[in-house]
């Protein structure tokens, strides 16, 4: 069992995770010299790639904002202002960066066919992120 005030510290602690993941790869995006890339060059294809930026602006840039949100989000739900509120827009920004970074790793393993460790580790933070949630709004049903 999960209680809310445990899953609205895990969403905020994963987001500032999530954050700082982000953070690293914007920083390292602007550079013109390789990534650090803890497994293969799959980091520095990825940011090579076509798919690295959405109009114009790089995708950490997008991360950042994802995971600011949450954790803004679980500040706002701390403070018991309008919960219900709070846990429906963190449900369903959970299910659009989860979804947007299913669609990221598509990208990786069929399109570029590079995997960046960075990128897949935020993607695993958003799941991690979307899955307190699920479990906090089922256990709440019951």
């Amino acid at each position: 069992m999960i209680s809310s005030k445990l899953s609205n510290r895990l969403i905020f602690i994963f987001s500032l995770l999530g954050f700082a993941v982000s953070a690293f790869l914007l920083y390292e995006y602007s550079l013109s010299g390789p990534m650090v890339c803890p497994v293969g060059k799959g980091c520095d294809i990825v940011r090579s790639s076509p798919y690295a930026s959405f109009f114009g602006i790089p995708i950490p840039a997008f991360g950042i904002v994802f995971y600011l949100t949450m954790a803004a989000l679980s500040v706002i739900h701390s403070h018991e202002i309008p919960t219900k509120i709070i846990k429906r827009l963190q449900l369903l920004l959970a299910l659009t960066g989860v979804g947007f970074g299913a669609y990221l790793t598509y990208l990786e393993a069929f399109v570029i066919k590079a995997f960046c460790f960075w990128c897949v580790l935020s993607f695993i933070i958003s799941v991690i992120i979307l899955k307190v949630i699920l479990i906090r709004r089922n256990e709440n049903r019951d």
